[in-house]
């Protein structure tokens, strides 16, 4: 037993369980960073408390590790909740700790009073609170537990003023370091279900993998490539399966879905058997449940048995992690077969439909014309990071331009991008930097998403973390600007369209790097000179507003051609 505040339980679980730095807007409980401080955790200050929750974010996709991010009672609460979205939707342990009033307060209308709970209800596995000194190690470690275990996920730990700052005798503080990093504890399949899934792909003619997030969040790149070799199966991507093979490998078709390559929505559209791995089928990766479509036999593998069956009939099933499931479905289907599997005319099909889209990316990616075209960004962007470096990305376009066009040259997570929240990327940046070591961190991120968070750019400089983020300015909101020009007479531009902003200068202002690019024979250079400054930096390329992003629905329009 010991004696000692809620405060310095809560710090010293956390030390307990691995963690290095707490992203974080101060306020409310002094003492909390006084004991985070003592315990030897980096106490990492942010600009604001969504920040906070995108660093902590980046910096758990990166490493692998679970992550604490904070804000005080009321406002700051709301904005760390906003910021809890992007690890709800990704399946990233992100802990976010909020301050509270003291019980013997509330209903009082003491200042900054809220209830913080409903507030993180929709995207927390766990919404605890932790009312007496005494729970606050023991709730602290639970958060840990359940944000890694399964389908790892936010907790949410509401930290009432009273019980941080009050005295009680409790057991010393310890952590459980099987849960200090994520998958925690994997789970294998039932055979039976092995077994059924493999006559699926045993009988199959034209099979396809889809490999999602549970690939990369399990880390089984390994076991997707292996089972795509030894059936010869091609393999799509969703956005966060980029990784799960490279895309130099003669079986890799591509991005699917909304964001992609046609070949690769064409391949999938025509399989007559499509095996998810760890992706829950939605609406992003399937265009809208168009690719497949409904004649094609889906097996599904996920984590999560509630997942399952959700959005296709299933065929068969394997719930499990993806790890595990495709070694016992890899050690099963090698029992089954008697000879090798050969497809090859449906590997031809599949070479030609590389060779077509390497081809039309090649007319433009090579492209000296200004405006810049964002494809030649995107080659630029390749040829200065290495295979280990990790590429950030924002939402919207810059997902579409990033996922489908930058080439994955080794297996694992080297990218990662929002899911749906503009200005992201680039606080997430630097959190994957923190995680990161010496390897270059590279954001990429719209006009309409930098002045969200670029008030970090000081918090990059003060933590020494030297991300470079490369601005895609079309000075619009891309997709909302064509909706209004096209589809609505060109009604209600006000509503996408900006004044021209030099972010380069910006970012001069702050003491960091900055530079504006205009043509695209200058862009490699700018990059190198980023990274060899050693500062925080921002690159803003003019890129050509009317230059379509490789989008399932731009191909349908007919004022561009898009990829």
């Amino acid at each position: 037993m010991a004696r000692m505040t809620g405060a310095r339980a809560v710090a010293q679980t956390m030390r307990e369980q691995g963690v290095e730095h707490f992203f974080h807007v101060s306020g409310g409980m002094a003492l909390l960073f006084v004991e985070m401080e003592e315990a030897g955790i980096d106490l990492v200050l942010t600009r604001s408390e969504k920040a906070a929750a995108y660093m902590a974010d980046g910096y758990s996709r990166v490493s692998y590790r679970p992550s604490v991010c904070f804000g005080q009672a009321g406002p700051g609460a709301i904005n760390l909740a906003a910021g809890i979205s992007e690890a709800h939707w990704t399946c990233t342990p992100v802990i976010a700790l909020t301050g509270s009033t003291e019980v013997p307060h509330l209903y009082k209308f003491q200042y900054q009073e809220l209830d913080e709970m409903p507030l993180f209800e929709p995207t927390t596995k766990w919404n605890a609170e932790i009312l007496q000194a005494e729970r606050a190690g023991e709730i602290m470690r639970d958060a840990f537990i359940i944000a890694t275990s399964g389908s790892p996920g936010p907790v949410h730990i509401n930290l009432h003023y009273d019980a941080a700052n009050a005295e009680a005798d409790m057991p010393t503080p310890y952590g459980d370091r099987a849960y200090s990093l994520y998958p925690a504890k994997r789970s294998r399949p039932d055979p039976e279900d092995v077994k059924a899934a493999a006559r699926v792909l045993a009988d199959a003619r034209r099979p396809v993998m889809v490999a999602g997030g549970g690939v990369i969040v399990s880390r089984a790149w390994d076991e997707v490539i292996k089972l795509a070799e030894a059936l010869m199966i091609p393999v799509a991507t969703t956005l966060d399966g980029r990784g799960a093979i490279p895309d130099e490998n003669p079986l890799s078709i591509g991005v699917v879905g909304r964001y992609s390559r046609a070949t690769a929505n064409r391949i999938v559209g025509e399989a007559d058997v499509v095996f998810f791995i760890g992706s829950r089928a939605g609406g992003m990766s399937t265009h809208n449940w168009t690719v497949p479509g409904d004649e094609a036999k889906v097996v599904q593998l996920d984590i999560e048995p509630e997942h399952i069956g959700r959005n296709y009939r299933t065929e068969a099933s394997m719930v499990c992690d993806a790890k595990l499931g495709l070694q016992d479905l890899l050690s099963t289907l090698e029992a089954m077969m008697a000879k090798p599997v050969s497809r090859g005319r449906y590997l031809d099909e599949v070479k030609q439909a590389r060779r077509e889209w390497d081809d039309l990316c090649a007319s433009v990616m090579d492209s000296d014309a200004v405006p810049i075209k964002p494809h030649r960004v995107v080659k630029e962007i390749r040829d200065v990071l290495g295979e280990d470096d990790i590429l950030v990305a924002d939402t919207g376009q810059m997902g579409a331009w990033s996922g489908v066009l930058y080439p994955i040259v080794a297996p694992g997570r080297t990218y990662i991008r929002a899911s749906g929240t503009l200005g992201w990327s680039f606080p997430a940046a630097i959190g994957a930097k923190f995680a990161c070591g010496d390897r270059k961190v590279l954001d990429v991120i719209g006009d309409g998403g930098i002045f969200y968070h670029m008030t970090e750019l000081e918090t990059a400089l003060r933590c020494d973390r030297p991300v470079v983020a490369v601005v895609f300015n079309n000075v619009t909101l891309g997709m909302l600007h064509y909706s209004f020009a096209w589809m609505h007479g060109g009604k209600a531009l006000k509503a996408s369209d900006f004044i021209d902003i030099d972010y380069g200068k910006v970012a001069q202002a702050f003491g960091c790097f900055g530079a504006r690019i205009e043509r695209p024979g200058e862009l490699n250079e700018a990059m190198r000179a980023a990274f060899d400054s050693g500062k925080p930096a921002v690159i803003d390329v003019m890129i050509d507003r009317y230059e379509l992003s490789p989008t399932a629905y731009y191909r349908t329009l007919p004022q561009g051609r898009p990829l």
